[in-house]
């Protein structure tokens, strides 16, 4: 090769190394390694890197480029050149620390692809920028590959237009679920069965408005909607709604149709039974993702029962729990029995904090709240009921169904069905190896 053609990547060596760069020396090795000694491209960029006190890993030979089109969801490394359509910075809990990732749409010429954000130091995105990504690598979630920004990643903006025009910011033309539903889309193209709808009259700008609340329901979760105009909908409609955008409420999607969003109306059992239906199992790190879930059914081991859990006594003007008989509002008070459990549930890909209010503290006992009152008050023992959690509950798996919602500290489960899992360790064995061969 000659030094015109070894030009881009002695541009590219010289970009990793920054202002201890001599470009000179770069032409040099590169010269040496690729026509003398004969390696290849890729083995010589990242020998002199190494060699130079660079990354190697923030080089390639453009043999991993790969188009939106073309991504499977079992890349280990990838290259893409892309358009940034959304930038989503959001702080997760993760191991019991706070950590800040970003998320949103990448999409080129060929479509669009949900990313993730995980060292947001190294990697800065801007909303609308075209950008070169390298090492990358992806996941597969519902069918759809999932691009993941890691410690090894590298992202440079980039002068080529791409054109996008006809893929919306931020939500694309592509029909989405419920599940995939996150804050900040916007253009959303979604199916669902309405319930629960009402209308509203508001105040808006001085003017009167007519809005239609209610629920929109298909097999991966519900999400609450609100159009913001007259519209006639009743409980059972089946629908297919375009133009769509979200916004969140305490980490919970809630789906948006403005005055260009438009609703049409499917044939009854278009979208399948529905009734009755529970949703598709998500794990702890989607549902952390999107921030939360009006909907949700979770699968995890219980690793921890947390403090505040087990026979407590409620204010009984605020259901507030009280602290040695008093309120923080109402003062000294003569409190109500309850029972209720928080714990941690742990699924392998991330943890979350779960209540469990007293019917299903109840059930995953097997006590009812006068025999937790009966045993306290024999065993003079306030922590009975919470010990005797920790005995039947810790590192059980449960399948837990509920509303997650998010606050400062992290997103929480509300649970409100919850059942016991027996699990087939030979089974889970197996599956663990398998996913671990898949990294070898």
């Amino acid at each position: 090769m000659d030094r015109e053609e070894l030009a881009p990547h002695v541009e590219e060596i010289a970009r990793v190394l920054g202002e201890k760069a001599d470009k000179d020396k770069i032409t040099e090795e590169l010269e040496k390694y690729v026509n003398l000694y004969r390696v290849s491209l890729e083995w010589a960029k990242r020998d002199i890197l190494k060699k130079m006190g660079g990354n190697p890993d923030s080089v390639g030979d453009g043999s991993g480029r790969k188009s939106v089109a073309e991504l499977t969801g079992d890349e280990q490394s990838v290259d893409l050149l892309v358009k940034v359509l959304t930038v989503n910075p959001k702080t997760i809990e993760v191991g019991g620390a706070h950590k800040s990732i970003v998320y949103g749409y990448m999409a080129d010429e060929s479509g669009r692809v949900p990313y993730t954000v995980w060292e947001t130091e190294s990697v800065q995105l801007k909303q609308g920028s075209t950008v070169l990504i390298r090492n990358a690598y992806t996941k597969e979630y519902k069918g759809t590959p999932q691009l993941n920004l890691g410690n090894r990643a590298s992202v440079e903006e980039s002068e080529e237009i791409l054109d996008v025009a006809d893929m919306p910011s931020g939500g694309g033309s592509a029909e989405v679920k419920v599940a995939d539903l996150a804050d900040g889309m916007n253009y959303v193209v979604i199916s669902g069965r309405i319930s629960k709808p009402e209308k509203r009259e508001i105040t808006a700008s001085g003017e009167k408005k007519t809005i239609v609340t209610g629920i929109l329901s298909d097999d991966t979760g519900s999400a609450e909607i609100t159009v913001w105009k007259d519209a006639e909908l009743k409980d059972g409609d089946e629908v297919r709604i375009v133009g769509a955008y979200v916004k969140s409420w305490k980490g919970m999607p809630k789906l948006n149709l403005g005055d260009k969003a438009e609703i049409q109306m499917l044939a009854k059992g278009a979208l399948g039974d529905l009734s009755g239906s529970t949703p598709k199992v998500r794990t702890l790190e989607d549902v952390e993702l999107s921030g939360g879930a009006m909907d949700v059914v979770v699968r995890g081991t219980m690793v921890d029962v947390r403090e505040g859990s087990g026979l407590v006594m409620r204010c009984p003007d605020c259901r507030r729990v009280l602290q040695k008989s008093t309120c923080r509002v109402h003062g000294k008070v003569k409190g109500t029995d309850d029972l209720r459990i928080k714990a941690i549930l742990d699924d392998g890909t991330s943890s979350m904090s779960v209540v469990f209010g007293k019917e299903l503290t109840e059930q995953l006992l097997n006590i009812s709240i006068e025999e937790a009152v009966k045993i306290t008050t024999d065993e003079r023992n306030p922590e009975a009921v919470k010990e005797m959690a920790e005995e039947k509950l810790f590192a059980r798996t449960l399948e837990v169904r509920g509303m997650v919602r998010s606050d400062d500290f992290g997103p929480m489960l509300i649970a409100r069905d919850a059942r016991f899992l027996e699990v087939d360790v030979r089974e889970e064995g197996a599956k663990l190896l398998t996913e671990m061969e898949g990294f070898n």
